[in-house]
């Protein structure tokens, strides 16, 4: 090889390297939120009245059925909760596919026992509502639940995770 070649191609590996390293430098870095433990990943299913409908850690479900088109909860052991429901309505008469209930909050569930129950939020009408709260969590927080309440009526639920 020439010098004239061996020149060039060490020109060409240092660019190469000073690129990958700007590049590795500039990634951005990942968030907080990405490294903390996900206690509860889940979807959402609407609740079916008693007989039929489970008594869920001691709450009742709703006395009308309640269908939901999708519905996310996640929960992680920082107790940061983000709890998204999108058409979550009755579909039956008087209703008719819409939601008669103007709020709603959740209930956290850990070692078989409700721990938190957050603040109410708007539900509107098509049944759209997002709860992105922090909660006390215990340590450990076995078998992770939530139950969604209309009305911040905590003795009824309406939407459970699972889904």
């Amino acid at each position: 090889m020439t010098a004239s070649l061996v020149r060039r191609i060490a020109t060409v590996a240092a660019a190469a390297a000073i690129a990958t390293v700007t590049l590795v430098t500039q990634a951005p870095a990942a968030s907080a939120a990405d490294d903390r433990p996900v206690l509860l990943r889940s979807g959402l299913v609407g609740s079916t009245p008693a007989p039929a409908g489970p008594t869920l850690f001691g709450i009742i479900p709703g006395s009308a059925p309640w269908v939901i088109d999708r519905g996310r909860v996640r929960l992680d052991t920082y107790g940061n909760l983000d709890v998204r429901v999108r058409g979550l309505v009755i579909p039956t008469a008087p209703a008719n596919g819409t939601n008669p209930v103007p709020s709603l909050s959740a209930s956290v569930v850990c070692n078989g026992a409700v721990v938190a129950t957050t603040g109410t939020v708007a539900f509107n009408t098509k049944g759209n509502a997002r709860i992105d709260t922090t909660v006390s969590v215990p340590s450990p927080c076995l078998a992770p639940a939530v139950l969604v309440h209309p009305n911040a009526v905590t003795a009824v639920y309406i939407a459970a995770s699972g889904g």
